[in-house]
């Protein structure tokens, strides 16, 4: 089962998004949802989105569509998605997909 919640936004324009538990092909539609409904409340002109994946157990590749899906809604409007504290399922599936290149991961501590 997918865990998800939105933190406190960290700056004026930038959402939060912490996404634990497991993400599978039922959760990656709720969690799509999820993101691109976080964004779309944002009211500025070059939203960020930070997404925190420390606590995620099981990543598939149905999540990760989900979250390149937000990325490129995003981007069409200036704005940007960065991963940070990856967890060791998460990085798995990004570095299996080659995704470590287009998607942002850093840590929170910088």
């Amino acid at each position: 089962m997918v865990d998800l919640r939105l933190d406190p936004a960290p700056a004026p324009g930038v959402v939060l998004v912490a996404i634990g538990g497991e993400v599978d092909l039922v959760a990656a539609g709720i969690l799509e949802r999820f993101l691109l409904g976080a964004v779309a409340e944002q009211r500025s002109s070059k939203p960020g989105l930070i997404v925190d994946l420390s606590d995620a157990q099981f990543f598939g590749c149905a999540g990760l569509n989900a979250l390149l899906a937000a990325q490129r809604r995003l981007e069409r409007t200036g704005g940007w998605l960065r991963l940070v504290d990856v967890s060791p399922a998460v990085s798995r599936v990004l570095d299996a997909n080659g995704m470590n290149t287009h998607l942002k991961v850093t840590t929170s501590g910088g």
